[in-house]
Parts: C-alpha cells; sequence; structure tokens
C-alpha cells in the first residue's frame, strides 16, 4: 500500500538495495497458494490481503465472480516463518457469504482477534453483502456481538454508502489503538473501538491535489487504503495519487486535510486493490505501494519509496525474481494486484529454527539428529545440506533471542494467488 515511481535499487546478494541505502530486502520465500483459493473456492478466488500475529498469516480472498452472494473467507498458515514450507500449516479458518464482482477483503490482526472486512465496495448496505466483523483468531469463531450486530456496515459509518478498507490506527503519540475504516466519497477516517465495535470520534481529513493555494484545490473523496506512522500520522491511497495527513490530537489532522505528496494521475482511478502500507525500520521509514496503470506489465512490481526529511524518494523496486537463499530464481511477479503487512518474528537463519524465541539445546540437538541431511527445518543457511555451517550458527548465537523484521506480500491474478516473504535486513 505504497507508492514509488523511479528505482534507485539494485539487486545484490539475493537482497534489493539502492546504492548507499542501508535497508535491503532479502527475498526467503515464494509460496503458491492459488490452490486455496480456485474460481468458486469457498475461501473467494482472488487472496486479497494478509495480516501476522507474529507466528502464523492470515489471508483474506475476495470474490471476483458477477454475483452478489459468493464464499469468501480467510486462510490461516499456520509455522509460517519455518524454513521449511512443508512444514507450514494450511487451515480455512473463516468462511462467509458476501458480494462477489471484485468487492475487496481486507484483514488486520489485533491481540487475538481477526478483524475482517467482506464485500468492501458494494454499496448494498446489507450484511448479506458487506460489512467488517470480528472473529477469534484461533477459533476462527464470530464474536456475535461485536458492534452490537456482530457487524459494521457502511452506513454505520455516519451514513456512508459503501466502506472501502480496514486499518490499525495506532493512535496519536501512542494515545490508544482502533479500527481505521475509510469509506467511499467521504473525506473522514472513521475510527471503531477493537473491543466493542462503537463508533469513536471520525477525523475530517479532506485530501485535496494542491494544498499550496489558498484554498486548497483538486478535492477528492476516492478512498482506497490508508496506513499510518507509529507516531498516528495518516497516508491515504485515494484513487491514483497518495495523500499525507499530520497527526495533531487524537482525532485530528493538521488544518483538517491531507495533502498529495504522490502524483499517479496517469493511472487508472478507478481500480480496487491500490495498496499502501509503512514500514518503520530501525535504519529509517519507507513507504510501499502498488500501482495499477493503464500499462500493467510495467507495473508488475512493489514501489519502495524513502523518507529523507519531509519528503519521500524512490528507493527500490521488489519484482519477485529476487533470488532465494537456496539460490534459486522465482519468476517474476506476474500482474499489479499487490497487499502487505510486516511484522517481527523469531529469526531461524540466526540458529533458533524451532521457533520458540530462544536458540539452545533444542535448536543444538535439532541440527545434530539431522547432520549430514538435507533437512529445510533446520539447514539454517539454506544451502540444501545441515553441516558444519548450520552447526557453528547456533553455537555462534547460543543463548540469544535472535528476531527479525518481515515484510509479507500476497500477489494476485485471476488464476494465481502467491505469498511472498523478505526478510527486511538492516546493514
Amino acid at each position: 500500500m505504497k507508492r514509488m515511481t523511479v528505482v534507485l535499487g539494485v539487486a545484490l546478494a539475493g537482497a534489493l538495495m539502492s546504492a548507499g541505502a542501508q535497508v535491503s530486502f532479502e527475498h526467503l520465500k515464494s509460496v503458491d497458494l492459488s490452490s486455496y483459493f480456485p474460481a468458486g473456492g469457498q475461501l473467494g478466488d482472488l487472496a486479497s490481503d494478509v495480516a501476522f500475529d507474529g507466528a502464523n498469516l492470515y489471508i483474506a480472498g475476495m470474490s471476483t465472480a458477477n454475483s452478489l452472494a459468493e464464499p469468501v473467507g480467510v486462510l490461516k498458515i499456520s509455522n509460517a516463518l519455518s524454513l521449511n514450507v512443508n512444514a507450514w500449516g494450511y487451515t480455512p479458518l473463516i468462511t462467509l457469504t458476501q458480494a462477489g464482482q471484485s468487492r475487496s477483503s481486507y484483514v488486520v490482526y489485533h491481540d487475538g482477534f481477526l478483524y475482517l472486512g467482506t464485500g468492501l465496495g458494494d454499496g448494498g448496505n446489507v450484511a448479506d453483502r458487506t460489512g467488517i466483523r470480528k472473529y477469534d483468531a484461533q477459533t476462527g469463531t464470530q464474536v456475535s456481538g461485536w458492534n452490537g450486530t456482530g457487524v459494521v456496515l457502511p452506513s454505520d459509518l455516519d451514513g456512508s454508502g459503501r466502506a472501502e478498507c480496514i486499518e490499525i490506527d495506532p493512535g496519536y503519540q501512542g494515545s490508544g489503538q482502533s479500527l481505521a475504516v475509510l469509506a467511499r466519497a467521504r473525506g473522514f477516517i472513521f475510527r471503531r473501538d477493537f473491543a466493542t465495535g462503537n463508533a469513536l470520534s471520525d477525523i475530517l481529513s479532506q485530501p485535496f491535489r494542491d494544498c499550496t493555494s489558498n484554498p486548497p484545490t483538486g478535492s477528492t473523496t476516492g478512498m482506497r487504503d490508508i496506513t499510518f506512522s507509529p507516531e498516528g500520522d495518516a497516508y491515504l491511497r485515494v484513487d491514483n495519487s497518495i495523500f499525507y495527513a499530520q497527526r495533531t490530537g487524537p482525532d485530528s489532522v493538521a488544518l483538517e486535510r491531507a495533502c498529495q505528496i504522490f502524483d499517479f494521475s496517469s493511472d487508472n482511478a478507478f481500480q480496487v486493490l491500490i495498496n499502501i502500507h509503512y514500514l518503520r525500520t530501525s535504519a529509517g521509514d519507507y513507504l510501499l505501494y502498488n500501482r495499477r496503470g493503464t500499462t500493467p506489465t510495467s507495473l508488475n512490481k512493489i514501489f519502495v519509496a524513502k523518507r529523507s526529511g519531509a519528503t519521500w524518494q524512490d528507493y527500490a523496486e521488489l519484482t519477485g525474481d529476487e533470488p532465494l537463499p537456496n539460490g534459486s530464481t522465482p519468476n517474476p511477479f506476474g500482474g499489479n494486484i499487490f497487499n502487505f503487512t510486516s511484522g517481527f518474528g523469531p529469526d531461524p537463519s540466526k540458529g533458533d529454527v524451532n521457533l520458540d524465541g530462544i536458540v539452545d539445546d533444542a535448536d543444538l540437538l535439532a541440527i545434530l539428529f539431522a547432520f549430514g541431511s538435507s533437512d529445510a527445518a533446520v539447514d539454517v543457511n539454506s544451502d540444501g545440506i545441515v553441516d558444519d555451517a548450520d552447526l557453528l550458527t547456533v553455537l555462534f548465537n547460543f543463548g540469544s533471542s535472535p528476531q527479525a523484521q518481515y515484510l509479507f506480500v500476497v500477489h494476485s491474478t485471476i488464476g494465481t494467488d502467491r505469498l511472498d516473504i523478505y526478510r527486511v535486513d538492516v546493514n
């Protein structure tokens, strides 16, 4: 869910980085999910969004079928940080019937629960077609009393006609998290309480393409996606551009407006799944986004921009064919539908092969028992054999609790659904 135009990035040893950069994206996994999202499948026919809880991934599906009653849902991928993809578990966790016709699904994870928006973009304003719901992330059970009725409809958003996306609002300067919702043709950031689903104060954030004029001009409300800095500043993907709103309080932004910071006016404004994601690293802040323009073959990539003072600069592009740790090269991304999330979790490449948060005797024994084999789960450096190099990595990191920052990407076209995992390395 971010933007970027020109590439300063270069591929080096399987990582993408720009000249003089401090952050690289090491391509760890590329996994085909198409069998879980076939035409007419119970979770939908297109992977639409991804959430992460520190160990497991949740993939939300949408339906492109020309119907107002189509199955959609969430696929849970357990043990998703294991070096061996064959050790991953796949569970259809949530299923329901919502509007098809390319009505989007979005999912976020918060404190043991999933918040799932389905049929987003549908204007029916009925729960059979669209809405935002809360589910137990372990069991997939819906919290029936959330928002009283169990669902937030577009009409609950101050009478809106259709909802577009959901995201976690971290709050102003740590003032408290809430669920942020955008609605089409409304210049607001709507917020709901995670626990109850009750409405919190809306944030008036009218997007303008030109904030330098007085009064500002180029008002637009074609809301598509939103992301936040950890301090609560908002970045909105509105039609075919990116807008920035500086947070000034729990329910306010500067001058009650968002100002355009990236101009993609050449792109088609009427596209679903135009997404953006804010990535905070120890080496700086980054925006990731996709572009769905009139020449999609040139836009089958993830754009990355880096913050420099008050502006953003083109940084890198991820194309999907960056080499994996075992030296193989996956196919490049074949379409321009992307969605992203990021988070921290155990780092098996530093020896925590059982992903329990510490490199200890259990990891050492796992290496020794598999010594000389090609067991991918304990092949720390993914070179195809468990040997001295893997053993030395465990011994070197013994007693530590290595963590890594990960970027998770779902990439979809009709008939193809793919999950890619990158480790965000600071060099």
